[in-house]
């Protein structure tokens, strides 16, 4: 898949968002001569934009973006067949109620779909729905609401956005990833002054999510 068929799609989102280059660039958190760029056929997006256009527009699909392959937005419905009469069934991701942003993210193993509850939230390409607990990420994400995640490679993440964090010991952070002393150190830090930033080398984080959707409880109550 070459660059030049990528750059199509990335204008593609921009006429999509009915922005201009400029404001577009600034949504997606680029520069203005990058996104001119691309647009233009200059250089391939890299990953600061496909990045920039998952955190920036969550109903594109990321399949559609890198591949090409499906619709561009996210599919509300699942079509089925039943009775010999075509249904629609409304696409659900499983909420974890006894599942904080603080614990060990195990509920993800293939045998704990029987402890999560399917919700139904358009447009949102998450994982699993689990809830914030605690104030260290308080204002940004505060206690009691819920967050949509999905697992992505340690090489598509951005510094200075929020992700869900698994560390290799089982414990989990909901963070701020920052550049460490090197290359082979991330800093995770918290939107709350009261909590100090720590650093950790790569080897110590097993899996990294990037937060898809910010939601009230009482959304799926």
């Amino acid at each position: 898949m070459s660059d030049f068929e990528i750059n199509k799609r990335v204008k593609d989102v921009q006429i999509y968002s009915g922005l201009n280059q400029k404001d577009f660039a600034d949504k997606i958190g680029v520069s203005y001569t990058t996104v001119n760029e691309v647009l233009n056929n200059k250089k391939g997006p890299g990953m600061n934009v496909i990045q920039g256009i998952a955190f920036a527009f969550i109903d594109i699909s990321d399949e559609w973006l890198l591949t090409g392959k499906g619709g561009m937005t996210m599919d509300t419905y699942n079509q089925i067949q039943a009775d010999s009469e075509q249904t629609e069934k409304l696409h659900t991701i499983p909420y974890f109620p006894e599942v904080n942003a603080s614990a060990g993210l195990d509920f993800l193993t293939e045998n704990s779909i029987s402890y999560s509850v399917p919700v139904c939230i358009p447009n949102v390409d998450a994982e699993a729905f689990i809830n914030v607990f605690g104030d260290s990420m308080d204002p940004k994400y505060c206690s009691g609401e819920i967050i949509g995640i999905k697992e992505i490679g340690k090489d598509f993440v951005m510094y200075g956005y929020a992700y869900m964090i698994l560390m290799a010991d089982g414990e989990a952070y909901l963070k701020y990833i920052r550049k460490g002393n090197d290359a082979e150190h991330w800093i995770l830090a918290s939107e709350n002054p009261r909590y100090e930033p720590k650093e950790f080398h790569l080897s110590n984080i097993y899996k990294v999510y990037i937060i898809k959707a910010v939601i009230s409880k009482t959304a799926i109550l």
